[in-house]
């Protein structure tokens, strides 16, 4: 490994991520970043292998994920693992999603544009994204609508404890705090659903059973708090980012309107490009050669999902918007087969990923069809925050409703 100058948290690298993701494949395809005592890599190859590869385990969520939630999917591995997602998969099967996810969906969409009616400017994210994966995943879970307040609050709470990679001790008492105040509220819940339970998921998880054994109270409750964080922050980012690559590409955007059966492609670019999680942990059960050195066993590794989809020996032209790109397949983008880092690799492809996708879908059409026309409100790009996960925080756009014309 050579010296480098890459830190995470300096104001020059959260400005803008990606003027590094460069240097780091052509000159620090490994480099030991001191902050977060972590190696990291970047390239697509070893980013994949991280994700595939058993030497590389997810134990890491040990300690990032675990005392929050308990011990969650996350963190297990072979045989536990595999038992575990198969019990709670076939809640996220296509088919399933599409049966019973699709209307909460489309009425949630439609409930949230009913309040633009009448208005030229909104901020499509902090009006729209933001609210709509939380909405949908409270319908799933069964819980009440009239408590989207608190669910907003302890959704930001654990999204910033699971991010915390710089160890803020007050991060970490915030999102213990909401995590303790969330199994209170859920814990009746589960109780009463394990006896008279409906269709809901919170339901579902009662009653589901591994090797004729129910699951306990405290990974339901766990795992309900792991959906209601996983459920909605990514969707969220994601759909916020498509709307402000394509605003900040014009071409496409008239490629996309022109032709609507490109939304896929979009989608599938816009993941690319500008992924809501631009870093993922994992931990060497061994000493591991990868490109540029060797990393020591138990040493915490930093997978750059953001770099991986920017790897020139793997994407032409990366650092380019393409919606017509030719290398990425949209039936294999959202499986274990993907080429695509955004939502993992592997055995643990995120689980949840036909979901977000199926809400970017129905979003992004409706905001296609209910929008004649529609640009930055203020002219320019609101820019992205963030370096765990990547985002436009703000999305303001000036807009004429279809209707209107």
């Amino acid at each position: 490994m050579v010296n480098h100058n890459i830190n995470f948290f300096s104001k020059p690298y959260q400005d803008n991520p990606y003027r590094y993701y460069q240097e780091m494949h052509e000159q620090y395809p490994l480099f030991f970043h001191e902050p977060t005592n972590s190696y990291v890599i970047s390239s697509y190859e070893d980013v994949e292998r991280a994700l595939k590869d058993p030497v590389f385990s997810s134990r890491n969520y040990s300690w990032q994920v675990e005392p929050l939630n308990g011990v969650t999917i996350l963190q297990m591995e072979g045989k536990e693992h595999t038992q575990y997602r198969n019990t709670v998969a076939s809640n996220f099967h296509r088919q399933d999603l599409v049966e019973q996810t699709l209307p909460l969906i489309r009425k949630n969409v439609a409930s949230l544009f009913d309040a633009f009616k009448g208005r030229k400017v909104i901020d499509l994210r902090k009006e729209f994204t933001a609210l709509l994966p939380l909405r949908v995943i409270i319908d799933m879970l069964g819980l009440p609508e009239k408590d989207l307040p608190v669910f907003q609050f302890w959704y930001h709470a654990f999204a910033r404890f699971l991010q915390n990679i710089n160890g803020s001790e007050t991060v970490i008492q915030e999102g213990k705090a909401a995590m303790d105040a969330f199994r209170d509220y859920v814990d009746n819940i589960v109780d009463e659903r394990t006896e008279n339970p409906g269709n809901d998921l919170i339901s579902v998880l009662c009653s589901a059973q591994m090797e004729g054994k129910r699951m306990s109270k405290e990974r339901i409750v766990g795992y309900c708090a792991l959906l209601l964080h996983g459920g909605g922050e990514t969707t969220d980012k994601a759909i916020a980012s498509l709307f402000r690559n394509l605003l900040l590409h014009p071409d496409q955007l008239a490629l996309l309107k022109q032709d609507r059966s490109l939304l896929d492609a979009a989608i599938t670019e816009s993941l690319r490009y500008s992924p809501p999680a631009h870093m993922i942990l994992r931990t060497t059960n061994e000493k591991v050669k990868v490109s540029g050195g060797e990393i020591p066993e138990n040493a915490t590794v930093v997978c750059m999902l953001g770099a991986a989809n920017r790897d020139r020996r793997r994407f032409k032209n990366p650092d380019e918007f393409n919606i017509l790109r030719k290398e990425l397949d949209t039936k294999t983008a959202y499986t274990g087969i993907t080429n695509l880092a955004t939502f993992g690799m592997g055995p643990h492809v995120c689980l949840g990923v036909q979901l977000a996708i199926m809400e970017m879908q129905v979003a992004s059409d409706f905001v296609l069809d209910y929008m004649e026309e529609f640009q930055f409100a203020d002219g320019g790009d609101p820019g992205e925050v963030g370096i765990f996960t990547r985002y436009p925080d703000s999305l303001p756009i000036r807009f004429k409703a279809r209707e209107e014309n």
